[in-house]
């Protein structure tokens, strides 16, 4: 697929596309891409999925504000009123989050703020997405009813006709991939101009805040998507640098990393960040192929998250966590313990079904943990059932407990994808990879030996399992740089940021 999208920027003139004055051609890459790849993991049941998803936002729209409101009344001390000014601001993506003791915490925003506090700096952390976690570690803004309003209003100008249309070529884009076999719909002209007007209207909305707010550097976690790259826009309306913090796989196949044509007017692209942490050489390769003479750049800065794990961390609720994680070893009663990280958004025969086989085979062999996906947590009750029919296997304190507690207890990690793969690596625990999609991405771990694939039936995995399993190798010991990275950060983009008054 990325080889058909390098194909298609050189022929067509797609990064001339613009909608409402903003070239979109970055939104629409990232739309087809993601699109593509549903219609290869999602499954036939993904329209009834789709169906039950709408109705799930619809009520959540509907009841979003008074659900925000509640939140903030039972957690009034971390509720962040502004608007002040501030040195940074950070945009979470509203999923990332852990539970740390008794309060969450933004696993990559919150312990770059830490440093950020450590220097100085005043942060405001704005929180989307329904999911309202309370108690919160760092103060923050519910921001979720008011992305809701801009992207109605948007929704609706997009319907009325509103922004000038200029999309050269679209026609035979469309043609051109249907030839060869690939969708098109994400180049249907209702939705690019509904998408162009969301994109507009959050981005006002996001505008209205920065003004008020004046940071000097912005951060967002998971820049694409109609909501991010609208903050990105705003951003560069605002004169702020922006960076995007990496959090979760990267490389040379995601579209919104690897492989960027240079913007068609030089400097940079205005939906794309101006910075991008990374967390390896890996990573910073990919963006340095295509980014020299851009304006975009990476910084490696390592996984923020990490951070909160090295010894004589000052996090004190990171302690119990690595203890919850140790008695939960203990009750494994010497087995080898196998992590089982479940990917969002694929259908049962990609993993669910063959974990089920595993448990069968061998869940008195290994000690299986099984970790949910953020977005599959309202799935819980349904997935316990499944795999309590087919065998053993650990799910509470295995999804519940933060990863980097549970690392340095496993044994091998299993996955259809994940990017957990890249953090198990880095506590020495190889991953073996149950889908050729795997390859593709972790290409580096599997040079490295670090991760293997294995797509046989549930006797051969095992017994891959089990020869990983004994080459467990000791803690990596790789150290974020977080204090580093941030302060490059502030030297490159605003040598003159100092604290606020």
């Amino acid at each position: 697929m990325m080889a058909a999208l390098a194909q298609l920027e050189a022929t067509f003139p797609v990064l001339e596309w613009q909608v409402a004055g903003i070239a979109l051609w970055p939104l629409l890459r990232l739309r087809w891409m993601f699109a593509e790849w549903a219609l290869h993991y999602t499954g036939a049941d993904a329209g009834t999925a789709r169906g039950l998803g709408n109705w799930r936002r619809l009520k959540q729209l509907v009841r979003g504000p008074a659900a925000a409101r509640r939140a903030d009344r039972n957690d009034a001390s971390a509720h962040d009123g502004g608007p002040v000014r501030r040195d940074l601001v950070f945009l979470s993506d509203g999923l990332s989050f852990a539970r740390l003791g008794d309060r969450w915490v933004e696993r990559f925003c919150d312990p770059i703020l830490a440093h950020a506090t450590q220097r100085g700096l005043s942060s405001a952390t704005w929180t989307p997405t329904h999911e309202y976690r309370v108690p919160r570690f760092t103060p923050s803004r519910f921001i979720q009813p008011a992305i809701d309003r801009a992207n109605i209003v948007g929704a609706l100008w997009g319907r009325l006709g509103a922004g000038d249309v200029n999309l050269p070529a679209r026609a035979q884009v469309a043609d051109w991939l249907r030839e060869r076999d690939f969708g098109a719909g994400s180049f249907d002209l209702a939705k690019i101009r509904s998408d162009a007007m969301r994109v507009r209207s959050i981005a006002a909305m996001y505008c209205g805040m920065l003004r008020l707010t004046r940071p000097r550097l912005a951060f967002v976690v998971s820049f694409y998507g109609v909501e991010g790259m609208a903050f990105v826009l705003a951003c560069r309306a605002c004169g702020i640098p922006v960076v995007d913090i990496q959090h979760g796989v990267q490389g040379d196949l995601h579209p919104a990393y690897a492989a960027w044509p240079a913007p068609a007017m030089g400097g940079t692209h205005a939906l794309l960040p101006d910075r991008f942490w990374v967390w390896s050489s890996w990573e910073r390769d990919v963006i340095a192929r295509w980014a020299g003479g851009t304006g975009h750049a990476a910084v490696i800065g390592g996984n923020p998250w990490l951070d909160v794990w090295q010894d004589g961390s000052p996090w004190r609720d990171a302690g119990p966590a690595l203890d919850a994680a140790r008695a939960l070893r203990l009750r494994a009663d010497g087995r080898q313990v196998v992590l089982v990280t479940l990917q969002y958004g694929l259908e049962a025969r990609e993993q669910l079904e063959p974990l089920a086989a595993l448990l069968r085979e061998a869940g008195e062999r290994f000690a299986f943990w099984a970790r949910l996906h953020p977005l599959m947590l309202d799935r819980r009750e349904s997935i316990r059932a499944r795999l309590a029919s087919a065998g053993r296997c650990e799910l509470d304190a295995p999804t519940d407990l933060p990863l980097p507690a549970l690392l340095p207890c496993v044994d091998v990690h299993l996955t259809h994808s994940s990017s957990t793969a890249i953090e198990a690596a880095q506590f020495g625990v190889r991953s073996v990879l149950s889908s050729p999609y795997g390859i593709e991405v972790f290409g580096p771990l599997i040079a490295s030996t670090m991760a293997h694939l294995e797509v046989g039936a549930a006797p051969v995995l095992a017994s891959t399992l089990a020869s990983f399993a004994a080459m467990r190798a000791r803690h990596a010991g790789v150290a974020p740089q977080v204090g580093a990275a941030l302060d490059r950060l502030l030297a490159e983009t605003g040598p003159d940021l100092k604290p606020s008054e």
